[in-house]
């Protein structure tokens, strides 16, 4: 799950370090992260990563291979979170540490800057 961690006036928001699918769990974790940084009156600038292998992996296949009556749903949730992503009102920041499949690609470039470690 992402977690936030502020240094001064960036704020980190480390995905994690499993595979960073969008899980339902995950996409809400993250929006209400983003919408935390969004609030603050601090940032001048939103760094992500993943800390494992993967920056992220993208959708939850398994998740909507058990539930495809939520595919309208789920797609719109992600669709929400990429949007948000891009309507922050602070330079963003994506420092693809490792895989980005997908969605997570798509997330990476919904990001001002993205740096390749």
């Amino acid at each position: 799950m992402p977690k936030l961690t502020v240094d001064g006036s960036i704020c980190l928001i480390d995905m994690g370090d499993d595979e960073n699918r969008f899980s339902p769990a995950w996409l809400e974790e993250t929006q209400a992260v983003l919408a935390d940084v969004a609030a603050s009156s601090s940032p001048a600038a939103v760094v992500t990563i993943g800390s494992g292998k993967f920056y992220s992996n993208g959708l939850d296949l398994d998740f909507l291979g058990g539930n495809p009556e939520q595919l309208g749903p789920y797609v719109e949730r992600v669709q929400s979170l990429l949007a948000t992503m891009l309507t922050l009102p602070v330079p963003t920041i994506a420092a693809v540490n490792g895989h980005a499949f997908g969605a997570g690609a798509m997330f990476a470039m919904a990001h001002d800057y993205r740096v390749m470690r």
